[in-house]
């Protein structure tokens, strides 16, 4: 990841390349007219406790304030707090000891019901995403941590629930699909900042209550588009009454969670606890294959469920285990023998299994082929 530096932009910043990197911490004032564009009468003295999330939580000031705005008008509340560079995370759990707080990568982040580690998605009422303003490596690609940050809060949020999402509005304008992916997920309405603010910093917020059931509205996209366009896009401070309103059916299904960070398995992992597995395959009295660990210290083979090894070669394997799509097993072939003896030369043919596995990530990623 690229570093990431704290800084407000001013105008001229934002347009060229130092507005490409950074991020803008929003103050209280703000974040108190965001929180009053949603509509929380129905869990207003509810036994519902929400669960808040910043996941580039900073120094963990705005998480804060979204949690003393909701228990300011008696809702319970557990704020969870994720951000990736330790001395503002320190900063951030030493001012704030309540947050259930975690220091990683929001990429390896899992969360996990209290009661039986179960591995969960819509698990947060409202999502603060304020994201470092950089690029991003993705494979052999660069893309905008923007996009990234919100696909990945994006899959965390309940029905009904409420995304927070704060970017400069030449990104939302020209990230491609952003807008479109948006709409797709989410009822939403755009503000920018106070005047004065925005006039330097260019700053948007997208207010987001996520759908029921994902849909695109062309009408409503090319609507966004228009306004953004032509500066049509009315301040947060001059909004009157809320625009979205929560229901009380849709927060009270989320569960007590924990944050934590997901072991991390390396390239150099894969490949070698896969050639084990290929090894097991090919020569069923071979002893002498290295074991891999992840972090955790587990053998990557002992992950694998049902003798997967046995399985493959049986005839084939087609299966999750945790996030990973596994696909394996072995084709018949015919290897073709040469040999010269006198001087002529000999062609054999024999059938053999050839062994093949393919691991897939959820987004698709293709993380290990051998055919």
């Amino acid at each position: 990841m690229n570093s990431i530096t704290e800084r407000r932009m001013n105008s001229e910043r934002q347009w060229g390349n130092e507005g490409k990197l950074g991020f803008f911490p929003t103050n209280k004032s703000i974040v108190d007219m965001e929180m009053n564009l949603i509509d929380f009468s129905e869990l207003q003295g509810s036994d519902v406790t929400l669960n808040i999330a910043d996941l580039s939580g900073g120094e963990g000031e705005q998480l804060n304030w979204m949690y003393q705005y909701l228990q300011n008008n008696n809702i319970k509340a557990e704020a969870y707090y994720n951000e990736l560079a330790e001395e503002r995370f320190n900063k951030g759990m030493s001012n704030y000891p309540y947050f259930n707080g975690v220091n990683t990568d929001i990429f390896e982040l899992r969360v996990a019901n209290k009661s039986n580690r179960n591995l969960n998605k819509k698990v947060f009422s409202i999502i603060r995403d304020n994201p470092p303003y950089i690029w991003l490596n993705k494979g052999d690609r660069n893309v905008r941590a923007e996009y990234e940050f919100f696909i990945k809060n994006s899959l965390l949020d309940i029905n009904g629930g409420i995304h927070i999402f704060e970017l400069p509005i030449h990104q939302l304008l020209g990230i491609n699909n952003l807008i479109s992916i948006i709409n797709y997920r989410y009822e939403m309405e755009i503000f920018k900042f106070p005047k004065g603010e925005f006039e330097k910093f260019k700053q948007v917020v997208v207010i987001c209550k996520k759908r029921t059931v994902a849909q695109r509205d062309n009408a409503k996209i090319g609507e966004i588009k228009f306004n953004l366009e032509n500066n049509n896009i009315p301040y947060l401070d001059e909004v009157q009454g809320p625009v979205f309103k929560v229901n009380y059916n849709d927060f009270k299904k989320t569960p007590p969670i924990n944050l934590f960070r997901n072991g991390r398995v390396t390239d150099n992992t894969l490949a070698n606890g896969l050639n084990q597995v290929l090894d097991e395959l090919l020569s069923a009295d071979k002893k002498d294959s290295e074991v891999v660990s992840i972090e955790r210290g587990k053998p990557l083979i002992e992950l694998m469920p049902g003798h997967i090894s046995q399985i493959l070669a049986s005839g084939g394997y087609n299966g999750l285990m945790g996030n990973l799509l596994i696909k394996g097993g072995s084709n018949k072939v015919i290897q073709v023998i040469k040999e010269t003896e006198d001087d002529k030369e000999i062609t054999t043919e024999v059938e053999v299994l050839k062994p093949y596995l393919e691991l897939t990530n959820s987004k698709g990623d293709i993380l290990y082929r051998n055919f």
